[in-house]
């Protein structure tokens, strides 16, 4: 007599786990960034260069990630993981490259004014009352705080807003 498989035999079969692939992916941009990182002094322990606090930062995350993908083959298949919400994340993806090419055009204010309006108005479908009191509020205030009290230089968009 054989057993009928459990609903989750296909997660015992072989094949990377989704923190195996987390980890490696982990490892993946530490080593890319040490790579990066390889221009510039390192210095001391007593007077670190630029290049230091990187490296050291890159070191502690390859560790991170070895340990993950090492550690890591209890979790779900990574065939098996399902992407709910991978629509909405790419819409959020490219509001971000949005901005990104807007800021400079636009300016500071109009660019965050838009994207907030978007994410609450559009993607999150919140009231027209609350999506323009924080979309105003916040690029108003966020500016006050970073370009005026803190010395930021933001860009300013067309006609000085």
């Amino acid at each position: 007599m054989t057993e009928s498989p459990t609903p989750d035999a296909p997660e015992r079969r072989g094949g990377l786990r989704s923190d195996q692939v987390s980890g490696l992916f982990l490892l993946l941009l530490a080593l890319f960034i040490a790579w990066e990182n390889r221009s510039y002094p390192l210095g001391s322990l007593h007077e670190p260069g630029p290049g230091y606090l990187p490296l050291a930062l890159a070191i502690f995350l390859g560790v991170t990630g070895l340990l993950i993908a090492v550690t890591g083959g209890k979790s779900t298949a990574y065939a098996a993981v399902r992407w709910p919400e991978l629509t909405r994340s790419g819409v959020i993806l490219l509001s971000c490259a949005f901005a990104a090419f807007a800021l400079e055009r636009i300016g500071y204010r109009l660019t965050m004014a838009a994207l907030l309006i978007f994410f609450l108005g559009v993607v999150e479908r919140k009231k027209p009352f609350v999506v323009a009191a924080v979309a105003i509020g916040f690029s108003v205030i966020s500016y006050l705080v970073f370009a005026t009290w803190l010395r930021v230089p933001l860009p300013i968009g067309p006609g000085g807003i």
